[in-house]
């Protein structure tokens, strides 16, 4: 159920959480500078933009949050040491956009992946219902699975209120095709729009978190949809054609 905004904005104040966060892939993160704002991924799919194909794509449409955007309470990188299971860029929010009635703010109480499974399942069930069930239990749900949720939007949103966003530095392809392709790519796209001062490369220091580990042990398919631009640029180019036959 929607939960009035400035409930949730005094709620969040409270509990010393004063950004929300959205993590992505590098080529999502591209169409989303493009486009000054994050989308969903309904909308990403309406308008015909580049996205990074997700698992849960089908299944989102399912269960009716294609057209929702996703937030966390928290740096799930930060509390939790391994990487964002979204992607490697991690957009941080100020709640203030909370404070504006357009935005619709459901909370979850469990990651919408896990509603598939029961199909028959009732919204209060899928969603606290108001700010005051969310004040009583939230201690009683891990805090991943309460997803701040924007509902039915159908526009760019929120980039007047990125305060900076992180991309993670394995430092597993430094000198790798990807890595260089990506850093220039993302660089110069950064400074069309505008955001560059924005960005900066989040460093891990190998004893307090497994994310460079983790990063190691994945193949080169999963890293190159990670991190990889290719597939946004040859969207563009794509288009570009388009334009000139």
């Amino acid at each position: 159920m929607r939960l009035n905004n400035k409930e949730l904005y005094e709620f969040f104040r409270e509990k010393g959480i004063t950004f929300l966060y959205h993590a992505n892939t590098v080529s999502t993160t591209m169409t989303y500078l493009e486009q000054r704002g994050l989308l969903s991924r309904g909308l990403v799919e309406k308008k015909g933009f580049y996205q990074t194909p997700q698992t849960s794509d089908n299944d989102d449409k399912v269960v009716g949050v294609w057209d929702d955007i996703f937030l966390d309470t928290t740096n799930l990188h930060g509390k939790f040491p391994r990487q964002n299971f979204y992607g490697p860029v991690l957009f941080c929010f100020n709640i203030e956009f909370l404070l504006k009635e357009d935005y619709e703010i459901w909370i979850t109480k469990n990651n919408p992946w896990y509603w598939i499974n029961t199909p028959n399942l009732s919204d209060n069930l899928k969603y606290f219902q108001n700010v005051s069930e969310l004040r009583v239990k939230w201690e009683k749900y891990e805090q991943q699975k309460m997803m701040v949720t924007i509902r039915n939007t159908n526009q760019s949103i929120l980039f007047d209120y990125l305060d900076y966003a992180y991309i993670d530095r394995p430092h597993i392809f430094e000198n790798s095709e990807i890595f260089k392709n990506m850093r220039q790519i993302l660089r110069n796209l950064l400074v069309e729009k505008g955001y560059y001062d924005k960005f900066k490369l989040q460093e891990c220091k190998k004893e307090s978190c497994y994310c460079h580990d983790n990063y190691l042990k994945l193949s080169n398919e999963e890293l190159r949809r990670l991190f990889s631009a290719k597939k946004y640029l040859n969207y563009k180019n794509s288009l570009q054609k388009k334009d000139l036959i």
